[in-house]
């Protein structure tokens, strides 16, 4: 079975499993006190593919784990940056998963180091994986890249469906 495939019947049969992160939380209220962006997170893939397909964007899953020296990093540096966390709130459905709770999506997901960010589109086709730390110039970089990416393959989906 290939990975898509695999991807649909986990996600369609709810082996994922998890909640909907409540629409406003502490998180948000701080942030509308501060005026500072921060990425609001999905914890769970099922609920932010179900996000993803109704709002049409690409899903950006994170892998980490508590003792990941560089994925706390990540956290701490690059979606800390009010312009990435932006720009990831407006073209993502951001989706934070902890290596250790999930394997089985990590297995699914080839994740073998952390951190490690999958990019997804609505439908679960893989547009790119990246493991590692990057500062926000490169993660910035990588986020455009997956937008042109998306944007390449639903020019060609667009293009076989008309004729």
């Amino acid at each position: 079975m290939d990975r898509r495939s695999f991807c649909h019947k986990l996600l369609g049969t709810g082996i994922v499993v998890g909640s909907m992160v409540k629409l406003i939380d502490a998180a948000q209220l701080a942030t509308a006190a501060t005026g500072t962006t921060k990425v609001q997170w999905q914890k769970s893939l099922k609920a932010a593919q179900k996000l993803a397909l109704q709002q049409d964007k690409p899903m950006m899953v994170v892998f980490s784990a508590s003792w990941c020296t560089f994925c706390h990093k990540l956290d701490r540096e690059t979606f800390a940056d009010k312009r990435i966390s932006s720009f990831i709130e407006r073209e993502f459905v951001p989706v934070h998963l902890d290596f250790d709770k999930e394997p089985k999506v990590a297995k699914i997901l080839e994740v073998e180091r952390l951190p490690c960010t999958v990019f997804l589109t609505p439908q679960a086709d893989l547009l790119l994986r990246t493991e590692g730390f990057a500062n926000a110039k490169d993660f910035q970089a990588t986020l455009s890249s997956v937008i042109d990416k998306r944007t390449e393959i639903q020019q060609v989906r667009a293009s076989n469906v008309s004729r």
